[in-house]
């Protein structure tokens, strides 16, 4: 097969769709098959890329593009920023040559969108891999206003939506979510996101170096790894923070970027909390050591964010063997395999009391903590296990590919002959 994807991010970035990506089509390339890859020439993180045009990595192809790079700190820049990526990435689609199946994941958003059009171009079968559901989350955050513009852009997502031969969306929420808006139940397939077994494992505190380079061998780290986003609960987490200051050797750790990092790191110098710490993402190198810091995770999510995102950071929690305090809806995918793995709480937002024993429980049983931290693994490599996913869309890929083909096939043989002359 000939797959060509699109996303916004992609090696050697280390956003959480990035690496999904990468290690995806890195295990597609290896079964053979021949990928392509539309991607920016930025970081997600920002600073000053140097990352050619063009590049072979690991057989991969990959084509990047230029966009504007106004940032995510206004509204009217990120849009633009979408806007001339998306221009430049639906140019390149329409040029590339002998494409079997166009894959679009969902930054920016509406590349279902630019699918949907490419297809109505050119001859290619396409597939959305929907990790946020755009535009609704824009809206329920507030970075969107309900009104005009945002019924425009539900319709065309909608209508998108449905054009595609395959939807794959990353939990059973934004599986009801989907149907829901109309796209039939043929078309969506589950596969939950992942993390690399082989790579992120359980690291003894006696062998861990980030314990011992931050000072954090004596502590009991609860920590919090990846994007401090708008989709992310955030007052409930304040609030913990303030009812556990007193707390002896306990250290909260939040490892990454987001919206709400500034806030918080101000919060935290007004009201001198000695209990946190802030770190920025650690290279991949690191990642098996710093989330294997961790006595515990957390992971949040905003309450009207169920269905529309699922939180990527509670795979790579798992494969550490840790538990994790979820903080966020009971509806959502993240609830519900904390539930299932018995690997730690689920605490609704606004539920401080209820977070705050839900981290002392671990705090004063550490044997409760080791069971829940190896019931997270067992269950990680039963269900979340990189291996595991990326089969399932070689699967989905050979699926489409092999309903293309049979209509070709139907098309020859009910086509009439030829008249002689």
């Amino acid at each position: 097969m000939r797959l060509l994807f699109i996303n916004r991010y992609f090696y050697p970035d280390i956003s959480a769709t990035a690496q999904l990506l990468t290690e995806l089509t890195e295990d597609l390339a290896a079964q053979g098959e021949t990928i392509t890859v539309i991607t920016g020439k930025t970081a997600y993180t920002g600073g000053h890329s140097v990352l050619p045009e063009q590049e072979i990595y690991k057989g991969i192809r990959i084509t990047r593009v230029g966009f504007t790079r106004f940032g995510r700190s206004h509204t009217l820049g990120r849009l633009a920023d979408y806007l001339s990526f998306w221009i430049s990435a639906f140019v390149n689609a329409v040029r590339a040559k002998h494409q079997d199946c166009l894959v679009v994941l969902s930054d920016p958003p509406l590349l279902s969108v630019l699918a949907a059009l490419v297809q109505m171009i050119k001859p290619v079968k396409t597939v959305c891999w929907l990790q946020d559901v755009f535009p609704e989350i824009a809206v329920r955050a507030g970075v969107l206003p309900e009104g005009f513009g945002a019924r425009c852009l539900r319709r065309l997502a909608k209508w998108s939506l449905r054009q595609m031969d395959q939807v794959v969306v990353i939990g059973r929420c934004m599986e009801r979510h989907v149907l829901s808006e109309g796209v039939q139940s043929p078309s969506v397939t589950r596969i939950p996101n992942w993390a690399d077994g082989t790579h992120i494992k359980s690291l003894p505190r006696s062998q861990n170096e980030f314990l011992r380079r931050h000072n954090l061998v004596n502590q009991f780290v609860v920590m919090y790894s990846g994007n401090h986003g708008v989709v992310h609960e955030y007052e409930t987490l304040v609030a913990l923070l303030r009812e556990t200051r007193s707390v002896p050797e306990l250290c909260f750790c939040f490892i990454g970027e987001g919206t709400w990092k500034k806030r918080l790191i101000e919060t935290a110098q007004v009201e001198e909390w000695p209990h946190v710490r802030f770190m920025p993402y650690q290279p991949r190198s690191l990642v098996q050591s710093s989330l294997s810091a961790a006595d515990i995770h957390l992971v949040s999510l905003r309450n009207d964010m169920e269905g529309l995102s699922i939180p990527s950071k509670v795979y790579g929690a798992l494969a550490a063997g840790r538990p994790v305090i979820f903080i966020g809806p009971r509806g959502s995918e993240t609830a519900a395999l904390v539930g299932e793995a018995q690997c730690g709480y689920s605490v609704e937002p606004g539920d401080t009391q209820g977070a705050v024993q839900a981290v002392l429980a671990g705090y004063e049983d550490r044997a409760l903590l080791e069971q829940q931290g190896q019931a997270a693994r067992l269950f990680f490599s039963r269900r979340f296990d990189r291996k595991i996913a990326t089969m399932s869309f070689h699967q989905v890929f050979q699926r489409v590919s092999m309903a293309a083909a049979a209509r070709c096939l139907n098309a020859t043989v009910l086509s009439p002959p030829p008249r002689s002359g």
